[in-house]
């Protein structure tokens, strides 16, 4: 009877252990620096996650915000369409789960030769990540204006290093988005072109999977709240919110930031039928998307 007991008690113990232990493993979010994931940078140096076990990873570029999650490193990820669509190849219960942001000209093409020269050359670098949708983008790009692709030579390289790139002699593009191409604006490069001309719908937001939404359920409608709230303090003090984020982002000041942010189009709480429309269209399910709050 008493050796029974013990072992009982050893169950409830080890039960108990376990589920500490499973509490206390937070929800991992990798995300990478885009000026549309600035709400995450900016609760996390609110310190507003601490006590939510949330945890924020900062990566430095959208293939890198795969790996960490196909490795099992992170719980969520955030990332385009493509990536979102590259993933649910390899995990069929991936959805999205908060809306985040459209780019309207935040992507950029630039290069040292203008569209017309590009198109006579015989050669021409790009610099971009090959594995995200910095190669559709290049793919609509090209189709636009007519550069036959067989020129194209690709060299596979994320933002924050092509940033670094000096003045080349040869044609050169590179596919990049803000905050990376201010380094290359002063380092010469020009804007060739945009997603808000290349007729490119590219959205952002925040995927995971089933096990994910059912084990933090309350984490990420903890999380969905804060995005909501951390869009309200950018828009009730934008100097607030750039201060607060501006380690990451670099910008001189408020007005270069917020000249950035005109790039794109918060999508957080748009649910209007041009928008589910084009979800729809670019087969981005939205049954299990969070709604937007208004009250934090």
């Amino acid at each position: 009877m008493k050796n029974n007991f013990i072992v009982f008690a050893f169950v409830i113990f080890s039960i108990v252990i376990g589920c500490t232990i499973s509490i206390s493993q937070p929800l991992r979010i990798s995300t990478n620096l885009w000026i549309g994931y600035s709400p995450f940078f900016y609760m996390q140096q609110k310190g507003w996650l601490k006590d939510h076990n949330i945890e924020i990873v900062n990566v430095v570029s959208l293939s890198e915000n795969m790996q960490m999650y196909e490795s099992g490193f992170v719980n969520a990820f955030t990332g385009t369409q493509y990536e979102f669509e590259q993933m649910k190849k390899k995990t069929p219960d991936l959805e999205p789960m908060i809306l985040l942001d459209r780019s309207l000209g935040g992507d950029v093409i630039m290069g040292n030769r203008d569209i017309h020269t590009l198109k006579k050359a015989q050669k021409i670098n790009v610099y971009l990540e090959i594995d995200s949708v910095n190669k559709v983008l290049l793919d609509s790009f090209t189709e636009l204006y007519g550069i036959n692709p067989s020129v194209l030579h690709l060299i596979n390289k994320d933002s924050d290093n092509s940033s670094m790139l000096e003045m080349a002699d040869e044609p050169t593009l590179i596919i990049t988005y803000t905050p990376y191409d201010m380094l290359l604006k002063k380092n010469g490069y020009k804007v060739v072109d945009t997603t808000k001309n290349v007729s490119f719908f590219m959205m952002d937001a925040l995927y995971t999977d089933l096990k994910t939404r059912e084990k933090y359920a309350e984490e990420l409608a903890v999380l969905n709240q804060l995005i909501a709230k951390a869009l309200d303090h950018l828009k009730k003090d934008p100097e607030e919110y750039f201060s607060t984020v501006q380690i990451y982002f670099n910008y001189k000041d408020k007005n270069a930031f917020m000249q950035a942010l005109t790039s794109i189009q918060w999508i957080y709480n748009d649910r209007s039928l041009p928008l589910l429309e084009q979800l729809e269209l670019h087969h981005i399910p939205t049954h299990t998307i969070l709604e937007p709050v208004d009250e934090f």
